[in-house]
């Protein structure tokens, strides 16, 4: 029932904010959409703690003093969770979104009003790298932080997907720090799921940034391995032992979304004896 309740508000008010926003598009400037995304982003956080019983802890913000903010956010993807949640934060960010989604008759005016970086998935997927920095250049030039998720898509808890290399050329372009974010919001959100998880914590955890210069091989693999080692650490904090065992077994094999399904059974057996 906190689960079905949960549903509805989240789609009913998503839906209602979502049509408010579109009238304030019409108008100059970007700021009442954003505030209204805000109190949505707000809401939806409110809305988990109190119907679904779920504790969701940001950490390491407290490295960003006197108003400093990140440049560039790299963070893993696991749920809605992890969108809403910077939002929150840095109303005024800007992140790589489908290209496609401006199609839609809702959502399109406002993404353009919002200037999010949009790039194209479908078909060959040509000069994806020339949209992306253009709109990376941008958003740094107007003092916005650029939120980026390298894998591309939502993950299960435990998948891994290649790193795609535009963060780099971002870094690198800008020459700015790169903070990763490990998180662990798939324990109540999973990947696009109608069941949800209540009086569970999940952990976003803005971890040190990565200083600007390291090479394309080297900035990859520190990137890849700092996201991916302390999001399993949060994982393993909070996450029942079921859910443990399944996380622990896909990373283990590097299985992506497309892998089949690891079982706890499959974490005992790949312990005991696999190859």
């Amino acid at each position: 029932m906190r689960v079905f309740l949960f549903n509805i508000l989240f789609f009913s008010t998503t839906f209602f904010v979502a049509a408010i926003a579109l009238l304030a598009s019409i108008g100059p400037g970007s700021g009442r959409i954003r505030w209204c995304l805000r109190q949505q982003c707000r809401f939806i956080n409110w809305l988990a703690r109190v119907v679904l019983g779920a504790r969701i802890e940001v950490r390491g913000l407290e490295q960003f003093k006197d108003g400093e903010r990140p440049a560039l956010i790299v963070s893993k993807h696991q749920s809605e969770l992890d969108v809403f949640t910077p939002l929150a934060i840095y109303p005024d960010l800007s992140a790589v979104a489908m290209a496609e989604l401006a199609r839609y008759p809702l959502i399109g005016p406002v993404l353009r009003k919002l200037d999010y970086i949009l790039v194209s998935v479908e078909g060959k997927r040509v000069n994806q790298l020339d949209q992306v920095m253009e709109g990376a250049r941008k958003a740094h030039a107007q003092g916005r932080p650029i939120l980026i998720y390298p894998e591309g898509e939502l993950m299960r808890i435990g998948s891994r997907q290649r790193y795609r290399s535009g963060v780099w050329h971002i870094y690198n372009d800008l020459g700015v720090p790169a903070t990763p974010v490990a998180l662990s919001c798939g324990l109540v959100w999973p990947q696009r799921k109608w069941i949800k998880r209540v009086n569970q914590t999940c952990v976003i955890e803005f971890l040190p940034p990565i200083a600007p210069g390291l090479d394309k091989g080297a900035f990859m693999e520190r990137l890849e391995a700092t996201i991916e080692s302390n999001t399993m650490r949060l994982i393993r904090e909070h996450g029942a032992p079921e859910d443990v065992a399944i996380a622990e077994e896909r990373h283990r094999l590097g299985l992506n979304n497309d892998d089949p399904k690891a079982q706890p059974v499959d974490a005992a057996k790949g312990a005991a004896g696999s190859t």
